[in-house]
């Protein structure tokens, strides 16, 4: 345990010295058009379907993984036996040294969802790299949020080009400012941030009643705080 706690706190200490760390994340504007609006939503549905596969596929790895370590779980335990030796390890031991994790594959499905969603239905995907880690290496004139670059076969734009942009990030205080009539904002859905309007007051239990940008009101929800931020 003790071996394993030096092993986090250095690991820790080597990416703090490497500096800042971003990711990106992504916001989408729809179409116009009726026949761009059916367009995403078939993008939607052939992500769901690459999620879904995705999700299968790492299923079926760890239930062969489970049967593989219990196999040689059972020859460990038999070879320690023979040569009297103490058994320390656990059927888990062998069945975490089977990787997985499918991070690529749900990427994957991500990047054409917006290559379909930009590229073929004509919305917008806009990129921001955010600083999630160190943020506090980057130095006084170094911005906690820098455009990211376009993908070639997506309708990608920085968000600060575009008027009454802010941060990439959901705002954790001020959020319950953000939910009053006509106050125009982004939700996130399925990890995308979409552009919306209020249509009403927060609700009595915290939630915030919104309308989608470009859809119809049969999509109209409410949603938690968490998942709105300013546009």
């Amino acid at each position: 345990m003790l071996r394993l706690l030096t092993l986090c706190l250095g690991l820790i200490a080597l990416l703090s010295a490497c500096g800042p760390i971003y990711e990106t994340q992504y916001s989408m504007i729809p179409p116009t058009s009726a026949q761009g609006r059916l367009c995403v939503s078939q993008c939607q549905q052939e992500r769901s379907m690459c999620r879904q596969s995705c999700t299968m596929q790492e299923q079926t790895c760890r239930a062969e993984a489970r049967s593989r370590a219990a196999y040689d779980y059972e020859a460990y335990v038999r070879r320690q036996t023979a040569e009297k030796q103490p058994i320390k390890k656990r059927v888990s031991d062998f069945e975490n040294s089977y990787g997985c994790g499918n991070s690529s594959c749900h990427d994957r499905c991500e990047s054409n969802y917006r290559d379909c969603f930009g590229g073929v239905c004509g919305g917008q995907v806009i990129a921001n790299r955010v600083c999630t880690m160190f943020c506090d290496q980057q130095g006084s004139s170094a911005p906690a949020m820098t455009p990211a670059p376009s993908s070639g076969g997506q309708n990608t734009v920085p968000l600060s080009s575009l008027s009454g942009s802010t941060s990439g990030t959901a705002p954790t205080s001020g959020s319950r400012t953000l939910c009053s009539r006509g106050m125009q904002v982004e939700v996130q859905w399925q990890g995308d941030w979409y552009p919306a309007v209020v249509t009403g007051a927060q609700r009595s239990d915290g939630r915030c009643p919104v309308h989608y940008e470009g859809y119809g009101a049969e999509d109209d929800e409410s949603v938690s705080l968490n998942r709105i931020r300013p546009r």
